[in-house]
Parts: structure tokens; C-alpha cells; sequence
């Protein structure tokens, strides 16, 4: 299995990650491209994962987002989904520019809050064929409710616990504030 290191630009900033070619392949092939979303980098499990879709035929490109691991990026481990997004469409663009991929047959992979990215990515940008969200983080608002101890419920005042959540921050939201 050949891997290799790769880099790329998303907008001034360099991505870094892998890339595996593809085994047993001649004609150009189907690219898979993947990064985790929250604060994890490439050496967390994507090389794993990487390793069985290469040697099933497919090449893969393993990335880490803008801020984490060999990617270059200001400040370091800032989780900024918009950003990451923005990644994942930067790397489907590199893929896409890579000898023996076919531009036209490229999936994206996520697990858990690239699992969501990877969801987002695949409703807007036509060039995803194919798309892959594991145990994917959908709305924060519900799964902290799922975390949150049963014994709350009960002591919280049934009023606060209906009460609406107060709308986001315009950074909070994903609009950021930097360079505006």
C-alpha cells in the first residue's frame, strides 16, 4: 500500500494530510476524501480506515483541519465548522487534481462531528457522489440533553426547562467576527 504526503491550499492556509493510492488499480478511480471534525487529527484511527478502503480500491485522501495537527492555520485548535467545511471542499479539490482519480467519483467520509461536516458538504457541493456520516453529531442542543443526568429533569423547574434557547451569537452561529 503506497502513502504519501500531500499539501494543499484552502484559502492561504496549508492543509496537510495523505494520500493512498488506490491497490490493484489502473484506470483511473474513485477517491474517497476524510478528516475528523472536532479537535482530532489524522493519526487518530483515519489511517485505519484509510488502509481497508485503499486496499479495497479506492483512493483516500486523510487530511487535518485548518489549526490541528501538520495543517498550518491560526489559532491552533479552534473548532470552527464552517471552516472545516470549507476544508472538506478544499480537499474534494485537491482529490479531484490528483493523477488517477476520477474527478467524478469522489465520497466523503466523517465520523461523529465530521460525520454532520460531511452531511453539509455533500447538500452543497455537487461534486460529492457519495457520502458516508458515522454516528454523525446533528444538534448539539439534543445530545446534551441526552448527557445531561435524568435527576436534573426533576429538579429544574418544569419553566425552565421548556424555555426557548436564546438565539445564537452571530459567532456562535458560524459567522465568525475576524476580518469583517
Amino acid at each position: 500500500m503506497t502513502r504519501r504526503d500531500v499539501e494543499f491550499d484552502a484559502e492561504g492556509v496549508t492543509l496537510r494530510g495523505w494520500f493512498y493510492e488506490a491497490e490493484g488499480s489502473g484506470a483511473p478511480g474513485a477517491a474517497v476524501v476524510m478528516a475528523h471534525g472536532f479537535s482530532a487529527v489524522k493519526e487518530m484511527y483515519l489511517d485505519s480506515f484509510a488502509e481497508v478502503f485503499a486496499a479495497a480500491g479506492l483512493h483516500v485522501l486523510v487530511f487535518d483541519n485548518r489549526g490541528f495537527g501538520a495543517s498550518d492555520g491560526e489559532p491552533r485548535q479552534e473548532i470552527d465548522p464552517w471552516a472545516q467545511v470549507r476544508d472538506y471542499r478544499h480537499a474534494i479539490t485537491y482529490a479531484s487534481t490528483v493523477p488517477g482519480v476520477d474527478r467524478q467519483r469522489i465520497g466523503i467520509w466523517g465520523s461523529s462531528y465530521s460525520g454532520g461536516h460531511v452531511l453539509v458538504v455533500a447538500a452543497i457541493d455537487r461534486r460529492v457522489q457519495a457520502v458516508v456520516s458515522q454516528v454523525p453529531l446533528v444538534s448539539g442542543h439534543d445530545n446534551l440533553r441526552a448527557l445531561v443526568r435524568a435527576d436534573f429533569h426533576r429538579r429544574v423547574p418544569r419553566a425552565v426547562r421548556r424555555r426557548p434557547p436564546r438565539p445564537l451569537s452571530r459567532r456562535a452561529a458560524g459567522h465568525g467576527t475576524r476580518g469583517r
